[in-house]
This record gives structure tokens, C-alpha cells and sequence, in this order.
């Protein structure tokens, strides 16, 4: 049996399916153990075993290290009792929890997957979690960029799209004013995204779109209300089956979340899925000036970055209306063909493993 272990809720790792699916086809015996921290997971408990024990997330520091040792130690009581032949741990977090049982009684026979940057500037948190990567199977890292916060390791690149969006293919279609400059996703950054609020506001090339639900929601939909805005749209919350629709009349990504010094560390270095859904979909997206998503865009020539002052209204609209068609589907499609090779060395590694401990 693999055991696939993760330190929080279900909806907070998406990336679990792409293991499942792997495992599924390999007809492979697995069990997920997870924490039910908000009490609102509903899944088939024959092949899900839950720590059900609730946890404020915005509880103390104090709190939070009770729950996580709480976390830990039911954990570690269950591996012990199931015995499984290899784990796939889920998050840096994941694997700094289960630390030395995870490294000295599985050395080679688990892989590690991170997904964040975390605290790796806590040098008892960096040491451990060194450790765990160097005694993995492998280690999988959703982006590049984390390469420049991690230990030295050849690690293999687990990007955060889903390949079955590959099946279709797309081509860059030139709107009409006023252009949809679209958001999809968890609503977050609002002090940032404010500037570009205001950097468009009213402006008839233009309408904003917001699609996606969020802890700042609300900020969103009251500052555009007290402050007169008429080109901003909030559609609320979509699942992914929905994706291709909500961004069918999308002009240009605002796939932005700060720039410089207000640019944190675990946004400089990560990958956002909409990065990917820009390149799939053939949609340009203005991203940050600083960081590896940036960097790597402006390389492959799939986005662009313009400060969000003055001048942004007019520099977005003179660089969609520039932009040919053609050469930008070429490099869409050239990005999207150097993600599925990687894609392919991700996959055979972890079927590899599943046979191997199947």
C-alpha cells in the first residue's frame, strides 16, 4: 500500500489528483491520510483516513503548534499500524512534520512535493527539510524559481496545470473595446490590485472582470462601489470545468500580484495556474516586473509587465493592439510544448515509483 499524506484540507491540494490518477491506473492499493481542519471534508473513508479535529487558521502561533503536534502524532500512530511499503508527502510542511520517522524509515522509498515557499529562512526548519529531499525517491518542485530558496538538488519540475486542458487546441483571437482584462482565481492582493483599479477606472477600452470568490471579496466590492466604478464586474465562484468559458472573451490576464518590494517570497519564486491558462488559451497577461514568473514569461514572449501608474491604461491598450497574432500563438505554443515534455519526465518518475511499490 503508498500512503499519500497531507497536513490540511483536501481543497487545499489540488495537485493530489494528478497522484490518484497515476495510482488509479496502475491499479494500485493506496490510502490518503489527511487533516480535516474545518470539518468539511466528504470523502470514501475505505481508501481516506481523517484527522478530525478542527483548527482555527487564524488561531495563535501558540495554538497552531498544539494542533499541528496533535496532527502529528495521530499521524505517526497510523503509518506505524498500516505499514505502508512507501508515502508520497504532500507539502514542505508535510514532510518537516513527519522529519526523522519520514527520512531514516523510508530512505528512497517516498516522494517529497513542494508547492511553496515556507520557512525555509529558519535554519532548524531548512536542515530538516534538506535532509528529507536528499533521502527522497525524488523530489518534485512546482516551479524553477524554487530552486533559488532549496538545497542543490536535481529535482523534477511538477507544473501547476491540468493536462487533460492540453486535448483542445486554441489560437489567439483579437478583441474588440472594450477588452476584458480578466482575473480568475482566489481574490486576494486587493491593496495592490487597486492601482490597477484605479489605473482603468472608467476607461471605455476597458472593462474589468473579476471571476473567483475570496477572504477579500468583500474589500473588492466595496471599494468599487464607494468609489464609482462602472467597468468592473464580480461573477463570483466557478469550478474548473468552467475555465474555458469564463475566459472565451478575455483579452488580456491580469496575472499581477505586486511589484519589487511588495513582491513576498513566495511569490517572487512560485508559478501561477493562471500563467498556464494564459498559454494554453493563447490569452496575453501582464505579469510582475521582478520574480521567476515574470522572467520566465517575458522570455518565452507570452507576457508583458507596465507599472501601474499613468500610463498603464494607455501602454495595455497600444500593446494588445500591436500584438500579432501569429507569432504570439507561436510562442504559446512553443511554452505549452517545453511544459508537457517536463510534464512527461514527472509522469514516468511517478509511475515508476507506484510500480516499484505497488
Amino acid at each position: 500500500m503508498i500512503a499519500l499524506v497531507f497536513c490540511g484540507d483536501l481543497k487545499y491540494c489540488p495537485y493530489m489528483k494528478r497522484y490518484l490518477e497515476r495510482l488509479d491506473e496502475a491499479k494500485a492499493d493506496y490510502r490518503v491520510y489527511f487533516w480535516n481542519r474545518t470539518q468539511k471534508a466528504a470523502v470514501d473513508f475505505d481508501r481516506y483516513a481523517a484527522y478530525d479535529s478542527a483548527s482555527d487558521l487564524n488561531a495563535s502561533p501558540a495554538k497552531k503548534l498544539l494542533d499541528f503536534v496533535g496532527f502529528r502524532s495521530w499521524l505517526l500512530r497510523q503509518l506505524k499500524k498500516d505499514q505502508p511499503k512507501a508515502i508520497i508527502v504532500l507539502s514542505t510542511l508535510t514532510g518537516i512534520i513527519l522529519g526523522r520517522f519520514l527520512y531514516e524509515k523510508f530512505k528512497g522509498r517516498y516522494i517529497f512535493d513542494i508547492r511553496d515557499y515556507s520557512y525555509e529562512h529558519i535554519a532548524p526548519f531548512y536542515a530538516i527539510e534538506k535532509r528529507a529531499i536528499e533521502n527522497s525517491r525524488f523530489t518534485a518542485i512546482s516551479s524553477k524559481g524554487f530552486q533559488d530558496f532549496l538545497p542543490p538538488h536535481p529535482y523534477v519540475i511538477a507544473h501547476n496545470f491540468n493536462r487533460n486542458d492540453m486535448i483542445r487546441s486554441f489560437s489567439f483571437q483579437k478583441k474588440e473595446a472594450p477588452l476584458k482584462f480578466v482575473w480568475n482565481g482566489v481574490m486576494r492582493y486587493f491593496e495592490f490590485q487597486t492601482q490597477y483599479l484605479n489605473a482603468l477606472k472608467n476607461d471605455s477600452r476597458f472593462e474589468m472582470i473579476y471571476h473567483g470568490d475570496g477572504p477579500e471579496m468583500a474589500q473588492y466590492q466595496k471599494y468599487c462601489s464607494e468609489n464609482g466604478f462602472q467597468n468592473v464586474r464580480f461573477t463570483g465562484s466557478y469550478n474548473n470545468a468552467q475555465k474555458a468559458e469564463l475566459l472565451a472573451d478575455a483579452a488580456i490576464l491580469n496575472n499581477c500580484y505586486g511589484y519589487l518590494s511588495g513582491n513576498p517570497e513566495n511569490v517572487r519564486h512560485a508559478v501561477s495556474n493562471r500563467f498556464y491558462d494564459g498559454s494554453l488559451y493563447h490569452i496575453p497577461q501582464v505579469v510582475e516586473s521582478d520574480g521567476f514568473k515574470a522572467a520566465w514569461g517575458k522570455k518565452e514572449g507570452i507576457a508583458v509587465d507596465f507599472p501601474p501608474d499613468d500610463h498603464f491604461a494607455d501602454r495595455l491598450f497600444d500593446y494588445y493592439q500591436a500584438l500579432d497574432g501569429a507569432r504570439f500563438d507561436a510562442a504559446c505554443d512553443a511554452m505549452i510544448k517545453k511544459v508537457i515534455e517536463e510534464d512527461d519526465i514527472y509522469i514516468a518518475r511517478m509511475d515508476s515509483f507506484i510500480q516499484e511499490n505497488k
